[in-house]
């Protein structure tokens, strides 16, 4: 409700006509009181689903936000091409609503209860500082994308090729999740998650030398491939680690989506930043010299990730 209310008020300054520091505050006001359903969604999952394989199901989740990622987009560009930028808010507003009442009817009652009996503080749990430092790193890379993007298709003279763009990375990760959920696999969940930040910073590389949209589009695909999948990964990490060590699980997956959004934000402030002064190619680089960063951090720390109960 609070949430709603907040965007009612950023809707509000808007067709007032406020100033843009009115309408960032306002912006960030209301995004204080975002309902965490997502991360509610994967403490339900592993209470749910009792000890039974919880990788298609993380798989499922991030296929899912993927698929958002890339229909939402459209959707509101589609309507503001059409209506305008307030009927847009409007449907946003009414999506979030239904779908937060969908959320809390859908889940049975007591599947949540006795889900925090543990209170260890998460942060306290060396593996989890470095899936949360991953995190923060591979958001603020995405969130460097999230703005090239659109400024390569429109400095090659096709503005509206920037949400093709996006699209094509959201869709490359919808199908690496899909894949990653359906196999079964063997390898250890640290050796997999460590490979994917890898991979993840290998194919960010050709980016940055490409400026054109047609070539960008095949490169963010491959990019995208990596991403649910790192995803599921570092979920069922989260998972181990919490059941390991007695800590809260609800605080600990809101540290990583916490690091993720706030790494997307800084990411698309600092490319904001660079591609007006530098250009998309160094920009590019920047986030890949990051990506690299998180990379050889994550390698050094990968023992962190292995916790056996005490």
């Amino acid at each position: 409700m609070l949430y709603l209310l907040g965007l009612s008020g950023l809707i509000g300054l808007a067709e007032a006509g406020a100033g843009a520091v009115a309408l960032i505050v306002a912006a960030g006001v209301a995004g204080v009181f975002a309902p965490p359903l997502g991360t509610v969604m994967r403490v339900l999952w592993a209470r749910i689903l009792d000890g039974r394989p919880l990788n298609t199901a993380y798989a499922l989740d991030s296929v899912t936000e993927e698929v958002v990622f890339t229909v939402g987009p459209l959707l509101a560009g589609g309507l503001i091409a059409v209506a305008e930028p307030l009927a847009a808010m409007v449907l946003v507003m009414g999506l979030i609503g239904l779908g937060t009442v969908c959320f809390v009817v859908s889940v049975e009652p007591g599947a949540a209860n006795d889900v925090e009996e543990a209170d260890g503080r998460p942060l306290a749990v060396v593996g989890i500082r470095t899936i949360v430092l991953a995190f923060a790193g591979v958001g603020l890379v995405v969130g460097v994308l999230q703005v090239t993007l659109p400024f390569i298709a429109d400095r090659a003279g096709s503005p509206g090729a920037g949400g093709v763009l996006l699209a094509m990375l959201s869709a490359g990760s919808a199908i690496g999740g899909i894949w990653y959920g359906r196999v079964q696999w063997r390898s250890a969940a640290v050796k997999r998650f460590v490979v994917l930040v890898i991979a993840f910073t290998l194919t960010l590389l050709p980016l940055g030398l490409i400026d054109g949209p047609v070539r960008a589009g095949v490169v963010v695909f491959v990019v995208g491939l990596n991403l649910a999948p790192l995803f599921t990964t570092a979920y069922f990490l989260v998972n181990d680690l919490v059941a390991a060590s007695g800590t809260a699980p609800t605080e600990a997956n809101t540290w990583v989506a916490t690091a993720n959004n706030g790494g997307f934000a800084a990411g698309s402030a600092v490319a904001g930043v660079l591609l007006d002064s530098r250009g998309p190619t160094l920009t590019v680089m920047a986030a890949v010299a990051i990506a690299a960063v998180i990379a050889v951090v994550t390698v050094l720390r990968r023992r962190t990730l292995v916790l056996t109960p005490g």
